[in-house]
């Protein structure tokens, strides 16, 4: 098997990326090994991306933990069809849909956060009221 060495300008990177992901047909190798990781070019958007995953969890809990129903994609291509339709519904480019998706989920756990504590709230009243009868 021959291996080819690729350069790609930082402004393709995502779209080349993407699609030899998509092709099955790469293999990385880490450059960086002697590098601290918090020096690396992507440190902060992996933070981002690990506190964003936390977000989203969060909510699959609360909607199971609430019974809410969860759908989620039963294939790849599925999963990427709806990706491609929600960037298409939110006139964004694939590669700038995560700081979309990430600021949605900062508000979606603030409000779920908000309402799990009024439904608290509202539970401590209740009890409060039962033990007055």
């Amino acid at each position: 098997m021959e291996l080819y060495r690729l350069t790609i300008p930082k402004d393709d990177a995502w779209r080349v990326i993407e699609f030899l992901g998509n092709k099955h047909v790469a293999h990385f190798v880490d450059l960086n090994k002697n590098e601290q990781l918090f020096n690396l070019p992507y440190a902060f958007r992996l933070k981002m991306c690990d506190e964003t995953e936390r977000k989203i969890q969060f909510l699959i809990n609360k909607s199971k933990e609430m019974k809410v129903p969860v759908k989620r994609p039963n294939t790849i291509e599925e999963f990427n069809e709806d990706i491609n339709k929600i960037a298409q519904d939110r006139r964004k480019a694939l590669n700038l849909l995560f700081d979309n998706v990430e600021q949605e989920m900062v508000d979606k756990e603030k409000f779920v956060t908000s309402q799990s504590k009024t439904i608290q709230d509202m539970q401590a009243g209740i009890n409060k009221l039962a033990d007055y009868v």
